[in-house]
């Protein structure tokens, strides 16, 4: 199960609000989104457009205004009359799971107005989300046989107790040198964790040839390697 709190969180402006302390926790294909209060702090005779709470996972942390994410999951919550609050909400949701990579996850309250969707006030989780994969490229130099084995799909939350296991999804035959992480160059069979990290300080290249800058590559590592990678 993964859990993240949050306690501290920016105001986007006086109005709509969250207050106190919000969090998440992911289990079995759901995420269960907790709020201490969901607050209209406008006059009693201003009703708000229809709230709608989502979880979204955006490249970097959210700073407010416009963005470009992924939504992990959402409810809509109806309307708040004006001086009137909901306390200690909890929403179970299903949850959809970001591609590979390092997400920050960021909790918004969001407005129903003649425009759309207008987020009011948001809270970012502080720990990233992190995605990974890890292909095994094996191939027997008795025959012209690839196996390629994919590592179960982890995602890691860095927080102590934050630990789940997903199912894994197809990923390419070959890995890109200009591209991959370490960790997928370093699966390459001839390839050791520090060739892997020469790899890596030496990209971009413009050519497979050009791989042979690296110290430690040599002709033969580079024919033996060259069916199993690209650029």
């Amino acid at each position: 199960m993964n859990t993240n709190l949050a306690l501290d969180y920016p105001v986007v402006e006086l109005g709509i609000t969250l207050a106190g302390t919000c969090g998440y926790e992911i289990h079995d294909g759901l995420v269960t989104i907790s709020i201490a209060e969901i607050a209209n702090n406008r006059d009693a005779d201003n009703i708000s457009g229809t709230l709608s709470v989502e979880l979204w996972a955006l490249p970097q942390p959210y700073c407010g205004g416009e963005f470009d994410g992924i939504a992990l999951a959402g409810n809509s919550i109806g309307e708040l009359y004006g001086q009137y609050f909901l306390a200690n909400c909890r929403y179970e949701m299903p949850f959809q799971e970001p591609g590979d990579g390092m997400w920050y996850l960021v909790l918004m309250l969001r407005e129903w107005t003649e425009t759309g969707y207008i987020t009011r006030d948001y809270i970012n989780f502080t720990v990233p989300y992190i995605v990974s994969s890890k292909p095994t490229i094996i191939r027997s130099d008795e025959s012209n046989v690839i196996n390629v084995s994919f590592a179960d799909k982890k995602k890691t939350v860095r927080h102590k107790s934050a630990k789940k296991s997903l199912s894994t999804k197809p990923q390419p035959s070959t890995v890109s040198l200009n591209q991959a992480s370490l960790e997928e160059i370093e699966a390459l069979k001839g390839i050791s964790k520090k060739l892997a990290e020469n790899i890596v300080c030496e990209r971009p290249f413009a050519s497979l040839d050009e791989v042979l800058k690296v110290k430690g590559i040599g002709a033969k590592l580079l024919d033996k390697i060259r069916q199993f990678i690209t650029l």
